[in-house]
């Protein structure tokens, strides 16, 4: 049976803003979609999909819980810079008597997408095929991609990609081209794990594991979190021969996850003097007796800066497993981390709702193209400045836009690139235009902020600005605020305060008016029986919010009325005055 919630967080004015922010990443990307000839597809299946990662509870209690960025949370639909596709379908007659997806199942679903979506950049939207299924008391959850592909002049030659990852990086639906093929990854979800806790909050009860967690876990395995180390086994997982094959097709050809891939002496498996293909020597570096093998990418050494290890260790225990050895970072390593996203078993009272660093670092080293979410983690040699803290519209009507700018530069004492995204909070105020940047020492850009009002109020937002310096904590928010009128209305009086003012509490009266554009303006006070008291404004005036407080040091207690004219509006109101 097949449910269809299609889950989108992607505005698709950006699509030609997210093909610059692919070229920002390498030369790799700079490439058209009429560069590419089709025709020189490669396509192989995944082997054994349904076990590419099987995840295991433990019994474990951790107590520890990793939300998303606040910003990031805040703002997870105006930051998402990839869009997610998600068909909802139960195994019929293996599905624990359900016949749908539970509601809170949904919903923790589509909670895990929205994380995702702010972690990649893709053009292209990526389709999961998820299913509610079961998979035995001890197992959460399966995952991989429908197929891995290469297409000549995208990516590193002689290399498989996930098929998610190659689109996103080509800019193309490779799923359309080849037969079949609906679906970029394949999600297994158990139906029959009494235990999750399926709520959003990061904040799992003891006893419970967490649905987002694991959703997010398997989402990155389908996206590429996966290597190409098989050893033979049997139905039982035991291992029939001790003999290690990597890559995938005749000749056997690695995935782009293999090719950082190394031992404790920093040999690559890939180097078949060291490690012929198929060997007893890979067989034994998948099992640990190498001292270990590691993810050796420049930006995932690079986010490990902060915690006591330096090396991306990956998982080879002893006992070789089939769909979690080497496919995942090593559980002890990485417990009770931000990066223990990826590890192949999950605590209970235990939530990382986020990719973390390391994830992030190991999908910037194998060339996806990044969301401003993991921009956040990358940290670069490079020293952002803003030439403003704060944006101010002033006074617009409903409707009417407003714009200003923000200029971001890299200073020229930087090394790197400076790379990053900006998002809104606020339906009132937009980016007009680009919404990414990648500059280069000395570079800097401008960008447009609009302020198109809803609703005739003042207004207040946010523009948040993710970025890779590290200068200034990312994301950088800048506060932003205007007032509208009605569409056509020029001028508001409103009523004075205080109301009544009274001066022995050292109080006088504040009047304001808004103008919505530069007018001549009058403001005169009078007494209640209509003498003129004083000529309050009587001068040209810029569109904006006034606060008049007029000198009644010399008047007697009373009512007093105080009349606006601009044009050929004129409008009064009253004040009260106590001595």
């Amino acid at each position: 049976m097949l449910q269809s919630r299609h889950y989108f967080k992607f505005d698709h004015s950006k699509f030609v803003i997210v093909l610059v922010a692919m070229m920002i990443f390498s030369s790799v990307y700079k490439l058209s979609a009429q560069q590419i000839n089709m025709d020189n597809l490669m396509v192989m299946p995944v082997p054994n999909v349904e076990n590419v990662c099987t995840l295991d509870p433990t019994d474990v209690e951790a107590n520890f819980f990793i939300a998303p960025d606040r910003e990031l949370a805040k703002n997870f639909q105006a930051a998402a810079t990839s869009v997610f596709e998600v068909d909802y379908r139960v195994d019929t007659g293996n599905a624990c008597g359900d016949t749908a997806w539970p509601d809170e199942a949904f919903e923790a679903f589509e909670f895990a997408m929205d994380v995702w979506s702010v972690h990649l950049s893709s053009s292209v939207p990526i389709r999961i095929d998820a299913n509610w299924t079961e998979l035995g008391e001890r197992t959460l959850g399966s995952a991989g991609p429908t197929r891995i592909v290469q297409l000549p002049g995208v990516g590193v030659p002689n290399t498989w990609y996930s098929i998610s990852q190659l689109s996103a990086m080509a800019n193309r639906v490779i799923r359309d081209e080849i037969d079949g093929v609906n679906h970029d990854v394949r999600i297994n979800i158990n139906c029959n794990f009494s235990d999750w806790y399926f709520g959003t909050d990061a904040n799992t009860p003891a006893g419970r594991v967490d649905f987002v967690t694991v959703v997010l876990h398997e989402i990155g395995h389908g996206i590429g979190f996966i290597g190409s180390i098989t050893v033979p086994t049997d139905d039982d997982q035991e291992v029939t021969e001790e003999i290690g094959s990597l890559g995938q097709g005749s000749p056997p050809v690695p995935l782009i996850y293999d090719r950082f891939a190394n031992d404790a002496e920093f040999n690559s498996i890939l180097n078949t003097s060291i490690y012929p293909n198929p060997s007893n020597a890979i067989y034994e570096a998948v099992i640990g007796l190498r001292g270990g093998l590691f993810f050796d990418g420049d930006d995932a050494n690079m986010s490990l800066s902060d915690i006591p290890v330096d090396r991306a260790k990956l998982y080879t225990p002893e006992n070789y497993t089939p769909g979690s050895s080497y496919s995942h970072v090593d559980q002890e390593t990485f417990t009770n981390t931000p990066n223990a996203l990826m590890r192949p078993r999950v605590d209970r009272a235990f939530a990382v709702h986020s990719p973390g660093p390391l994830f992030c670092g190991m999908l910037s080293d194998m060339g996806w193209p990044l969301g401003v979410g993991c921009l956040s983690f990358l940290a670069a040699d490079a020293f952002i400045a803003l030439d403003v803290n704060q944006i101010e519209f002033g006074v617009s009507n409903e409707g009417r836009a407003v714009q200003q700018t923000i200029t971001i530069e890299n200073d020229n004492a930087s090394a790197d690139m400076l790379s990053g995204g900006l998002s809104l909070d606020n339906e009132n105020f937009s980016i007009a235009g680009e919404t990414v940047f990648g500059l280069q020492p000395g570079q800097s850009a401008q960008f447009s902020i609009q302020y198109v009002p809803q609703s005739d109020e003042q207004h207040e937002g946010s523009l948040s600005i993710f970025h890779n310096a590290r200068n200034i904590p990312s994301p950088i928010v800048i506060p932003l605020s205007g007032e509208a009128l009605q569409s056509n209305q020029v001028v508001r009086l409103e009523q004075s305060f205080p109301n009544p003012a009274v001066a022995a509490a050292g109080v006088s009266p504040t009047i304001p008016f808004v103008i919505s554009e530069d007018s001549e303006v009058r403001l005169d006070l009078f007494t209640i029986d209509g003498r003129h008291v004083r000529s309050l404004v009587n001068n040209r005036r810029s569109a904006g919010r006034y606060n008049e407080r007029p000198d009644m040091s010399n008047l007697s207690s009373g009512v007093y009325i105080y009349r606006l004219i601009i044009g050929n509006e004129v409008m009064t109101k009253k004040l009260m005055y106590v001595r």
